[in-house]
């Protein structure tokens, strides 16, 4: 009896010495971008899920964005300093709640819409691609991405603003859009808003998940597979008869925007994986090819960066795009752009000679 009572004993001893060795190398890797660059990419997606769910988040941090009644929230107007493990970057914020200046805001001939990839997590304002695009095309262009924005909620901030003269649209799209355009969706085009006091929830939620407690990374790991087992089995998720490209279409199509004369210029990031960023921009194309949609969707330019942007334009934990990234994304947007104002200069001379 005695030698099955150590037997389990030492069992448990081991296990518990294992478990901890495990959280050990996760917590060194979580912590340490400069060692993880030298992992296999496997070794990194899953140091970066870990870090994702414990990085610091701009739209909830209270000296960087605030509560907004009719969109949830915005970016705060001033300057605000944030950043992470890899980076740290001051953002100045104009009162519309985007992170551009004042001048940026009266109209504007190109518009950015987008989330935190567009807004510019992780770079200099100077950085951003719709900066790098505005000095490269002497053009006026306001980023009005906001992070964690849905496409409902890019369309929604751009009415507070003078669109007349739009005459481009970039809209930057990511997979989790997803959640929030089927909401707009099954809502029949209208967007629930968080009250002040859910917003406050979710800081008081945030804070929480900055803090480590011994076993937090291997928790999250556990939960992960679970989560991954449960939607195998169907039970989570939400299920309509619009798949994800549909929901991004409805949401533009159904903003009461006045797109008809501007030109929309859409692309996915979803990260450092080039695959994430391929499917996208492929099915976009295809439906707009054989779908009944207005022209200026029809028309809509989409773009592919799967094969541009690779491993060393994103940052190691962190999966947004570094300062390289945004200048690849900045390059091929402007020589769009000043292909496309060709052509029309060309037509409008050869229409009136």
């Amino acid at each position: 009896m005695k030698r099955a009572v150590k037997i389990i004993v030492f069992n448990i001893l081991f296990l518990l010495i294992l478990l901890s060795i495990l959280e050990g190398l996760l917590f060194m890797l979580v912590r340490n971008p400069d060692i993880l660059k030298y992992c296999p990419q496997r070794i990194g997606n899953m140091i970066g899920y870990i870090y994702v769910r414990e990085r610091p988040t701009i739209q909830l941090e209270p000296a960087c964005a605030q509560h907004d009644p009719t969109i949830g929230y915005t970016l705060k107007p001033g300057a605000c300093t944030f950043g992470g493990r890899e980076f740290m970057n001051r953002y100045d914020i104009n009162s519309l709640g985007t992170r551009d200046n004042e001048a940026s805001l009266q109209h504007p001939e190109i518009i950015v819409a987008g989330d935190s990839f567009a807004m510019g997590w992780g770079v200099n304002q100077s950085d951003t691609f719709a900066k790098k695009l505005g000095n490269n095309t002497g053009i006026k262009v306001l980023n009005a991405a906001v992070a964690s924005y849905g496409t409902a909620r890019e369309m929604m901030i751009l009415h507070r603003l003078s669109t007349d003269g739009m005459k481009y649209l970039i809209i930057q799209y990511c997979g989790n859009d997803i959640d929030e355009n089927r909401e707009f969706y099954l809502n029949h085009n209208y967007l629930p808003i968080m009250s002040a006091q859910q917003y406050k929830e979710y800081q008081e939620l945030y804070n929480d998940s900055l803090q480590y407690f011994f076993g937090k990374y291997l928790w999250i790991k556990i939960k992960k597979r679970w989560d991954e087992i449960e939607q195998r089995r169907g039970q989570s998720g939400v299920v309509t008869d619009r798949d994800e490209i549909d929901l991004f279409l409805n949401a533009i199509e159904n903003s009461g925007l006045n797109l008809k004369n501007v030109t929309i210029i859409a692309f996915v990031m979803n990260g450092r994986n080039p695959a994430d960023n391929k499917d996208f921009p492929a099915g976009l194309k295809k439906k707009l090819a054989v779908g009944n949609y207005p022209p200026y969707l029809k028309n809509m330019i989409v773009l592919d960066f799967s094969d541009q942007l690779q491993k060393q334009h994103f940052y190691v934990l962190d999966d947004h795009i570094n300062a390289l990234g945004h200048k690849i994304i900045a390059d091929t947007l402007t020589r769009v752009i000043e292909t496309r104002r060709t052509q029309q200069l060309s037509d409008h001379n050869r229409s009136n000679q």
